[in-house]
């Protein structure tokens, strides 16, 4: 059987197509972990509504924890020997879980990933710039995370099967709201023997009008995370795969620029800004933009320099 976890919250919009999909697939060995956390629109009658329908539809309502402690109850809950999770504002095609089964019992893998597209606002599906266009089986997970990172499969956990043996050991990281559902597949990677990627696509999977990153406003979270990211890189690629790492580097420093810039733009203290020089110079000793310069590598006393750029900006501004 296979256990879907799916975290609801204010998805009302959505919730149907996304419970529909599931229940319309070719594969029928399935439970749906529904978790409602504390939705104030009205998800929770829909999921409710579902559940009286269909005995493998299973609610669970808590307060409002963040996607996280939602998909966290689902693993507590879960009954699968497979897991797989969905966002409530996505949808399968009605052969993904098909898919998915099929290539985990064939290659006996414990992690299955597929492709998938983006569905834009104006309901446009696009995918990915860079693909996987044959079927991969290896246990080698440096060789399977530099073709992740190439191909834009990342380690999301919405297009892949995992062993419930691996995912239920785990729990997603609810101090963080950035990344954490690529920390939870990293985990997952380490601990596989045998990974599969596919390059169908039966995954879709809905943007809305701010990206992801563009919504992590606390400078603090985004280096945090952005730390880890480049550690969990580090140990799976070792020392294969260095232009694959390089490219980790200077997302880190991307994303060090841009905590930067979140300092200043919107209004953290002088002590907080001091606190953040303190925390985050960069791990690997190096400055690659000019955000970073400025803020970790000049020369003149902190309290200057600080005054200096946040009087450029407020010009700017």
């Amino acid at each position: 059987m296979i256990s879907i976890i799916i975290p609801v919250y204010n998805t009302e919009r959505y919730l149907e197509k996304c419970i529909e999909s599931v229940i319309s697939q070719t594969f029928e060995d399935w439970e749906m972990i529904l978790v409602n956390d504390g939705s104030k629109d009205n998800s929770l009658s829909i999921c409710l509504d579902y559940g009286k329908r269909d005995n493998r539809i299973h609610v669970h309502d808590k307060p409002n924890g963040g996607v996280s402690s939602a998909r966290n109850k689902g693993l507590e809950v879960a009954q699968g020997e497979w897991i797989t999770f969905m966002d409530s504002d996505d949808w399968l095609d009605n052969n993904a879980l098909e898919t998915y089964y099929e290539a985990a019992k064939r290659t006996n893998a414990d992690i299955v990933k597929t492709g998938y597209r983006w569905i834009r606002s104006n309901g446009v599906a696009t995918f990915p710039q860079f693909e996987i266009r044959e079927e991969v089986t290896s246990r080698d997970k440096s060789d399977i995370l530099a073709l992740l990172q190439q191909t834009e499969y990342h380690t999301f956990v919405w297009n892949m099967l995992v062993t419930a043996k691996i995912a239920k050991q785990l729990r997603f990281d609810e101090t963080t709201s950035w990344l954490e559902d690529q920390f939870f597949g990293y985990e997952c990677l380490m601990r596989a023997d045998i990974i599969t990627l596919l390059p169908k696509k039966v995954y879709n999977y809905r943007m809305h009008e701010s990206g992801r990153l563009s919504g992590v406003s606390d400078p603090f979270v985004l280096s945090r995370s952005a730390i880890r990211d480049i550690e969990y890189k580090s140990k799976i690629l070792g020392n294969k795969h260095s232009d694959i790492l390089n490219q980790g580097w200077i997302a880190y420093h991307k994303w060090l620029s841009q905590a930067i810039d979140s300092l200043y733009r919107n209004g953290y203290s002088y002590e907080q800004r001091k606190l953040f020089l303190n925390q985050y110079s960069p791990i690997d000793g190096k400055c690659l933009y000019a955000e970073e310069k400025k803020f970790f590598q000049s020369i003149a006393p902190f309290w200057l320099r600080d005054a200096i750029e946040k009087f450029k900006r407020y010009l700017k501004s």
